[in-house]
């Protein structure tokens, strides 16, 4: 039963703030499960391109993750690249969001 919750908290402070932030902006693509596969094809890009990239710092890791999960949003949500990197940073602005609302919460239990 914990297992589930725990699996519900991490889809809502992963996938909410991504289809938010796409609705907010427009995208074509705003369901639940085209926003989950959006950010799994994220992750698997970026874990490709981090292994052809040795010993990236925090700050160049950084500027190559944003655009490479807005090629994974492009393609996924149906928006341009452009509209894509935006809602790459208002998704990071609403994740940093909700995880503090979530740590205040549970913080106050």
């Amino acid at each position: 039963m914990e297992f589930l919750i725990l699996l519900i908290v991490v889809l809502v402070v992963l996938v909410l703030p991504l289809k938010m932030a796409a609705a907010m902006l427009g995208a074509r693509n705003t369901g639940v499960f085209a926003c989950l596969f959006a950010l799994l094809l994220a992750v698997i890009i970026q874990h490709f391109v981090g292994g052809l990239i040795p010993g990236v710092t925090e700050e160049w890791g950084l500027l190559i993750t944003i655009p490479l999960a807005a090629l994974a949003y492009m393609l996924v949500l149906g928006t341009g690249f452009f509209k894509a990197v935006l809602i790459a940073l208002v998704q990071g602005l609403i994740t940093i969001g909700i995880t503090l609302l979530l740590g205040g919460v549970l913080t106050a239990l």
